[in-house]
């Protein structure tokens, strides 16, 4: 996406109501009455500001199950956070370890060490560990399982991610290694999965350049799985590997997992509407689909399209089909840079509210996991440090920021019975 003068702040995007303000500043009371007087150390003041209730608690009470994910190999050991962990999730996501890139990394050579410690985490905690992701359309791939750079000419697609010189991967083979993945996932931890995101980014994330030679006519990708699985064809190319993972693991819930829907974009509303389409038609084909996987990595300061997401809500709502907000996070980079820590805070905890108040006021929201719990730990920290961003509930000493006091109010009282 381009980035936005700091200096913009457009009425439709940013503009508070006096009302706002007064909520805001009630959000921080309550909130500062969860922090304690600083202690002899981080873990010490960390633990003097647990929060009443906890966000699980009021996810709990709505009968939404609460999580975060979580990879060993940024953080491999971090007593403080598995202590945050432990008190804060029903589910863990082991957040790069589940995708294929990662276990198996070369062709019969597996390497289980990330997935395996999200998956211990959740059980020695007592939660549930989702798979994120058993296919991925765009990226996560290792390099055996793209297209041979070869084909990319006569295909007649830009985009390289989809290519390797190493790639081996055709409409011959894709369907045994794919359920010899599938095999392999199985047997190492059996029907234990909360959630699994059968696919991930499907549809395209739609430029002036990439459409419409980058996409089909259904809004998909025309990604290495929709060349190999007939794409072509229609859009019921997806369907197979739903009933596959439906097969081997009976008690999971089935989701796709797609982003990019909830701003006030002419791409983000097309987008909307082919993903609500083909999910539409896949429920009347019967495809095994037990929810919506909405990624929900919010953007301050970019206008949220809170009637077009409601609209969107309200269908899934009559499809039958429970939200799971599966990668949580708020983004301040398009906030202006001028404004101060406190000012960024109050706007990313009012987008957060919004956006959970209307999925729990429209649909049934099943899951909230967040992309990760401690800001300092997600990806966008780790991209922009010169922000010191606040994109997740919880600061780097495990206190919880406003963010965290605006979720729990949005979930009082206002999810709908399942």
């Amino acid at each position: 996406m381009a980035q936005t003068s700091p200096k913009a702040t457009s009425p439709k995007t940013l503009s508070f109501t006096r009302r706002d303000a007064l909520r805001a500043a009630a959000a921080a009371a309550v909130l500062a009455s969860c922090k304690a007087a600083a202690g002899p150390s981080v873990a010490e003041a960390a633990s003097a500001a647990v929060p009443n209730p906890t966000l699980r608690d009021a996810c709990r009470a709505a009968g939404i199950l609460h999580g975060a994910a979580r990879d060993h190999l940024i953080e491999p050991e971090d007593p403080m956070l598995d202590t945050l962990m432990a008190r804060e999730c029903d589910v863990v996501t082991p957040e790069n370890g589940g995708k294929w890139a990662v276990f198996q990394p070369q062709e019969g050579n597996f390497d289980w060490g990330r997935f395996d410690a999200g998956v211990e985490l959740a059980r020695r905690i007592g939660a549930k560990p989702n798979w994120h992701c058993a296919l991925w359309q765009h990226m996560g791939m290792p390099d055996y399982m793209t297209l041979p750079a070869s084909r990319q000419r006569a295909l007649g697609i830009g985009e390289s991610a989809y290519f390797s010189a190493d790639g081996t991967l055709s409409e011959d083979n894709y369907w045994p290694r794919f359920t010899a993945m599938v095999a392999a996932v199985k047997q190492r931890y059996g029907d234990s999965f909360y959630r699994i995101d059968v696919m991930n980014e499907a549809f395209f994330w739609e430029t002036e350049r990439s459409h419409p030679q980058e996409q089909d006519r259904y809004g998909f990708r025309k990604g290495m799985w929709w060349v190999v699985a007939g794409g072509t064809k229609g859009p019921d190319w997806l369907d197979p590997f739903f009933h596959h993972i439906r097969k081997e693991f009976p008690s999971a819930k089935l989701v796709i997992n797609e982003f990019g829907i909830e701003i006030d974009e002419g791409w983000q509303q097309r987008k909307r509407a082919y993903f609500q389409t083909w999910l539409t038609d896949a429920v009347k084909r019967g495809v095994p689909i037990d929810g919506v996987g909405l990624q929900s990595h919010l953007m301050a300061g970019k206008p949220y399209d809170r009637e077009g997401m409601k609209g969107f809500l309200r269908a899934m709502d009559r499809l039958g089909l429970p939200i799971h907000v599966t990668e949580f996070d708020v983004n301040e980079k398009h906030l202006p840079r001028s404004w101060s820590r406190a000012e960024k805070d109050r706007a990313m905890a009012f987008l957060a509210g919004q956006y959970l108040g209307d999925i729990a006021g429209n649909a049934r929201l099943a899951e909230l996991c967040w992309w990760h719990l401690r800001s300092d730990l997600n990806y966008i920290s780790r991209e922009m440090p010169e922000l010191k961003p606040h994109p997740s509930p919880y600061d780097a000493a495990s206190r919880p920021l406003p963010l965290y006091e605006a979720s729990v109010q949005a979930l009082r009282g206002r999810n709908r019975s399942g």
